[in-house]
């Protein structure tokens, strides 16, 4: 019975530390916020980012996320709308951007 029980709380530690897989809005929610934090991380004269949305595709064999975010630039003068691709590992730690 002492087995029993040892084994059931090193099963249920080990279920409550596995992380949780975000899908829908929340994974949406989770890119944008990731791109956002990488366009502000290094400063643009001038230069203010909004993130209007984003289509993604998940690759699970290299386990990252493709993505397209359309994309509001507000320069001091004018005010331009464009896309900008990039890859987002699954960890959301890495960004690359592509053409």
């Amino acid at each position: 019975m002492k087995y029993f029980v040892t084994f059931v709380l090193l099963l249920t530690i080990g279920a409550g530390c596995k992380p949780k897989v975000l899908s829908g809005a929340a994974l949406q929610n989770k890119l944008v916020q990731t791109m956002d934090e990488y366009l502000n991380k290094t400063p643009h004269a001038g230069v203010a980012f909004t993130i209007k949305d984003v289509v993604y595709y998940a690759e699970k064999e290299k386990k990252l996320y493709i993505c397209q975010f359309h994309v509001a630039m507000h320069y001091t003068n004018k005010d331009t709308t464009g896309i900008m691709q990039a890859t987002i590992t699954n960890d959301f730690k890495e960004v690359i951007r592509t053409q």
